[in-house]
């Protein structure tokens, strides 16, 4: 078999093309104890991929419900690394109620530090990203479809506290930014990449490949859905 790739990063969906010279062989299929055993062995590994981390737990119910003032005003904290972190920035973001203009939060305006400390974490991240397989992927996107759907009203009041958006409208945001979650359970359909016969006994294959780490900037009116859908 005689294989030239060639190479270039063109998009996120990198596409590598190969031309191959296609013998005429034979193919056995795995018995059906040897698929069985395949099969315990990805599910025991997509399992790895699905424990709870214990830092991101929290009480489900505790989220303001009114538009009373908030007496104790706390500073949002950045998430690096699987943690919540105080800003050492000096500079914030006052965070309005916009039906009561009370004080919600005050948003940090991160330091350059903090701002390359993230871009590091992505980047140490994206290679055991890179490796995981598109299925293990697929199920953590139905665990975070799940986690949606069970904290739909604290997303929503989230919502309506910082935009000002009615909670039924809030909760319509909540819906689009599921819809676009639950069409990514449906990507490994769009990863398989191409084969195309382009001569007599000769094929051309593309494969897809992750290009890397990027920066996602949302506008603020409905950044829950369009948060998601660019981070696809």
């Amino acid at each position: 078999m005689r294989r030239t790739l060639a190479r270039g990063i063109l998009t996120a969906a990198t596409r590598h093309t190969s031309s191959i010279i296609r013998p005429r062989v034979a193919f056995s299929m795995p018995s059906s104890s040897e698929t069985s055993k395949i099969a315990t062995r990805r599910l025991h590994a997509t399992a790895q991929h699905l424990k709870p981390a214990a830092a991101l737990a929290f009480n489900a119910d505790n989220y303001p419900t009114t538009h009373e003032k908030i007496q104790d005003v706390q500073d949002t904290p950045y998430f690096i690394d699987n943690k919540f972190l105080k800003s050492e920035s000096t500079q914030f973001i006052d965070l309005h109620d916009p039906a009561t203009n009370n004080l919600v939060t005050r948003v940090p305006q991160s330091t350059d530090a903090e701002l390359k400390a993230a871009v590091d974490s992505a980047v140490k991240a994206f290679p055991g990203w890179k490796n995981t397989s598109i299925m293990a992927r697929q199920q953590i996107i139905f665990k975070f479809t799940q986690l949606v759907r069970e904290n739909w009203d604290r997303l929503a009041a989230s919502i309506t506290l910082e935009q000002g958006k009615t909670f039924a409208d809030a909760k319509g945001d909540v819906l689009r930014g599921l819809q676009v979650a639950e069409t990514a359970c449906a990507i490994p359909q769009q990863m398989m990449g191409e084969v195309l016969e382009v001569a007599k006994d000769m094929e051309t294959r593309s494969y897809r490949e992750p290009l890397g780490v990027v920066a996602a900037i949302c506008p603020f009116s409905e950044y829950l859905s369009l948060f998601r859908l660019e981070s696809r």
